[in-house]
C-alpha cells in the first residue's frame, strides 16, 4: 500500500481518522508523524497534526487461514466459540449491573450489599472536592494545566469528570489507554473514601463518544472486508467496553459473527462469516 497523510486535531484524532477511512485497525498502521501540530497562541494560528501511514502486512493470520480443520474435530472450535460468548456475555451483565445466580448464603446478603451499592453518601460533597484535588495534582504532576468539571448522576450514580485544556492528546494517550488507566486510579481513590460504590466516568474533548462512534464505523467496514474477502480478522485488543460496540455495532449483520479470544488485557475481537 502506497503511504498517505491524513490530518485530526492531535496525533491521537489523526490515527483514528485514518483506520476509519482505510477500514482496518490501527495496530495495523505503520505510520510517521510528519507534524505533531500546534494549540496557536490564544487560539489562532492552530496547526493539526499530520501523520504518513503505510499498512502493515499480517502474516501469522495468513498461516492460520493456509490450514484447514479436521472435519471431525470441528465441533471443539464451536463449542469453544460458546464458551467464549457466554464469557464474554457474562462479562457484560457484570459491567452492565445485571445480577448473576448466586449461592443461598450470597443471597441472603445480597439485599444488604445492593441497598450499599445505591445508597447515595452523605458525604459526596467532601468525595467532589477531594478528588477534584486528587485530580488536579495528578494531572500538574503530568505537566497539564487542567479545569476539571465534576458532577454527580444521582439515577445513574455516576460521577462524570470533564477535563479541559491545552495538550489535552496526552491525557487520552493511545487508544485512550492513559484516560482509562487514570480513570480506574480515580475510582480507587473515591471509593476508598465512599460509604458506598460510586462509578467513575472520566472525559476529556468528548473522546469516549468520538471513540465510540469511531469503532462503529471500523466494525462496519471490517464486516464488509470479511464478506469481500471471506476470510476472518482479527481487530487490536481492546477493554471489555469497546469489545462490546464492536459486538453490538455487528450483531444484526445477518452476514457476519463475532467472538473474543485471549486474555485481558491482550483479549481481541474477532469478525468472521456465518458458517
Amino acid at each position: 500500500m502506497s503511504s498517505k497523510r491524513f490530518t485530526g486535531k492531535t496525533e491521537s484524532d489523526a490515527v483514528m481518522n485514518a483506520a476509519m477511512e482505510l477500514g482496518i485497525p490501527s495496530t495495523d498502521l505503520d505510520y510517521e508523524v510528519i507534524d505533531p501540530g500546534s494549540n496557536g497562541f490564544f487560539g489562532l494560528f492552530k496547526k493539526p497534526a499530520i501523520i504518513e501511514v503505510k499498512e502493515k502486512v499480517k502474516e501469522p493470520e495468513v498461516k492460520k487461514e493456509a490450514a484447514p480443520a479436521p472435519a471431525k474435530p470441528q465441533k471443539q472450535p464451536v463449542k469453544k466459540e460458546k464458551e467464549e460468548k457466554k464469557r464474554e456475555k457474562k462479562t457484560e451483565r457484570k459491567n452492565s449491573g445485571h445480577h448473576k445466580k448466586t449461592s443461598p448464603k450470597q443471597r441472603e446478603a445480597s439485599p444488604q450489599k445492593e441497598k450499599k451499592k445505591n445508597k447515595i453518601p452523605e458525604n459526596l460533597n467532601e468525595i467532589t472536592r477531594s478528588t477534584e484535588k486528587y485530580l488536579d495534582e495528578v494531572l500538574r504532576a503530568m505537566g497539564l494545566n487542567p479545569k476539571l468539571n465534576l458532577y454527580y448522576n444521582r439515577r445513574d450514580n455516576v460521577l462524570n469528570i470533564n477535563v479541559s485544556g491545552e495538550k489535552m492528546g496526552a491525557l487520552i494517550g493511545k487508544h485512550g489507554q492513559t484516560l482509562d488507566a487514570l480513570q480506574y486510579l480515580t475510582s480507587l481513590f473515591v471509593n476508598k473514601k465512599s460509604e458506598s460504590y460510586i462509578k467513575i466516568k472520566l472525559d476529556t474533548e468528548n473522546y469516549r463518544e468520538r471513540r465510540q462512534q469511531t469503532l462503529e464505523k471500523l466494525a462496519g467496514s471490517i464486516a464488509y472486508k470479511v464478506k469481500k474477502n471471506k476470510k476472518p480478522i482479527y481487530l487490536e485488543p481492546m477493554n471489555p467496553n469497546e469489545r462490546r460496540i464492536i459486538h453490538s455495532a455487528l450483531q444484526r449483520d445477518p452476514d457476519v459473527i463475532t467472538k473474543s479470544e485471549g486474555k485481558d488485557p491482550y483479549r481481541k475481537v474477532v469478525v468472521m462469516l456465518k458458517k
